[in-house]
């Protein structure tokens, strides 16, 4: 089959996806997934935990689809409905696949453990059907065939379902449509640029036949994506344009921004000290999601953001940057993040290092929450280390707020201030 014409669906079940008291974050994962794969989905589907619904829906995509993955409900539980369902679909009575439930009585087993009778329900399968195996869960999946259209099904645990798609599915996918068009994907990652803006700059690239362009906003970057055909001659042509565009707005080249500036951090041997007030800890714990940032970090103080004692020429510049300096030479670290108190709707951030100490004060362009002013504020210091390993501008426009003030002190100066 061609794979223009291949029609790929996705089933989600459950009541707790269907009412959004969880976000399916399966369904965005194998949408992605699947379309760098060349496989990419006509369409995708909730429903809820009644057995009839569920079966209905069943019936519906095997008629408009070709392959149908469906997600969800093959538990031990009385609300786990999506085998039951697909054999009433398929019109077939459920049978007990002997291989799985050996595989389930040997793992409780393993662990010095009885297998509870419930879990034999997970055993049972559709007459017909082909198991797909699970090593990290108690949920088998299994595929089966409906008027032609091909269904696999699989648990709803995310780390379950991720290592079946790829290590089971997908092969059987490869093998059974081995045509289809496989993509390969390049990632940028933007913070500063206005979609709009954005949007157009790259509008000026001439983009080779079968390239594309994508884009993704996740507060506060914006993610552009470049679509080509596998090992295309042009992929690097097109990428460098695409940086070029970019210029000192991309913060990350294939990796987010703090995955990249971990990397930096990694290759200059710096150390890391962070004082925080406004934004109450979200960069400390930011930069302790990633090995790289997570080691550079030495030491981070999370202070109170009380009225600050000070004369009438008090200046939240220096401030900022006394707090940043103190933070790096108590842990004896390179270099020192700061974020100052929200006064008037402003925050100052600074950067202090040994070669001299760099501060802004900052406010949204437009009405922002506490919380997103707190994330913008914590990028725009990451933005600034990252500024100050790769010795860019350090004072860049960004869309979303207004820069009111900005200071440099070379270390000269520093020094002199210091006496």
């Amino acid at each position: 089959m061609e794979h223009s014409k291949l029609r790929v669906a996705m089933l989600s079940t459950g009541e707790e996806v269907l009412h959004g008291d969880i976000t399916d974050t399966n369904a965005a994962w194998l949408s992605r997934r699947c379309f760098e794969e060349g496989f990419a989905m006509h369409r995708r589907v909730t429903v809820g935990d009644a057995l009839d619904d569920i079966a209905i829906e069943l019936v519906r995509c095997s008629q408009v689809s070709d392959v149908v993955i469906v997600n969800g409900g093959l538990g031990p539980t009385t609300d786990d409905l999506t085998t039951e369902a697909m054999a009433m679909a398929m019109d077939v009575d459920l049978e007990l696949n002997s291989l799985w439930l050996t595989e389930l009585k040997n793992r409780f087993e393993k662990n010095g453990k009885t297998m509870p009778k419930s879990n034999i329900k997970q055993a049972m399968l559709p007459e017909g059907s082909e198991l797909v195996d699970n090593p990290v869960g108690s949920a088998c999946g299994f595929s089966a065939e409906l008027n032609d259209c091909l269904f696999f099904f699989t648990p709803g645990v995310p780390s379950e379902f991720k290592q079946m798609f790829d290590n089971e599915i997908l092969p059987r996918l490869q093998e059974r449509f081995p045509n289809t068009y496989r993509r390969e994907i390049n990632r940028f990652y933007t913070f500063g640029f206005s979609e709009s803006l954005l949007n157009d700059k790259l509008e000026s690239l001439a983009l080779p036949e079968g390239f594309e362009l994508g884009y993704r906003s996740s507060l506060p970057f914006i993610e552009i994506k470049v679509f080509s055909p596998r090992q295309h001659s042009d992929i690097s042509l097109v990428a460098d344009g695409v940086r070029n565009v970019l210029g000192d707005l991309m913060v990350g080249d294939g990796l987010p921004m703090l995955e990249s500036v971990g990397v930096l951090l990694e290759d200059s041997g710096l150390t890391l000290a962070v004082a925080e007030k406004f934004s109450g800890g979200y960069l400390t714990n930011w930069l302790n999601q990633d090995d790289d940032t997570r080691q550079a970090l030495i030491q981070s103080w999370v202070l109170s953001e009380s009225t600050l004692t000070a004369d009438g020429d008090y200046n939240p510049l220096a401030a900022v940057l006394a707090m940043a300096a103190a933070s790096r030479e108590n842990a004896g670290a390179n270099i020192g993040l700061a974020c100052g108190n929200l006064e008037s709707g402003r925050v100052a951030l600074g950067l202090s290092s040994q070669e001299g100490d760099w501060g802004v004060i900052v406010k949204p362009r437009r009405n922002q929450t506490s919380e997103n002013f707190r994330i913008y504020c914590s990028t725009m210091l990451l933005d600034l280390l990252r500024r100050y390993l790769t010795g860019q501008n350090m004072f860049p426009e960004i869309a979303s707020l207004v820069t009111l003030e900005s200071l440099h002190i070379p270390v000269e100066e520093s020094e002199e201030t210091e006496e």
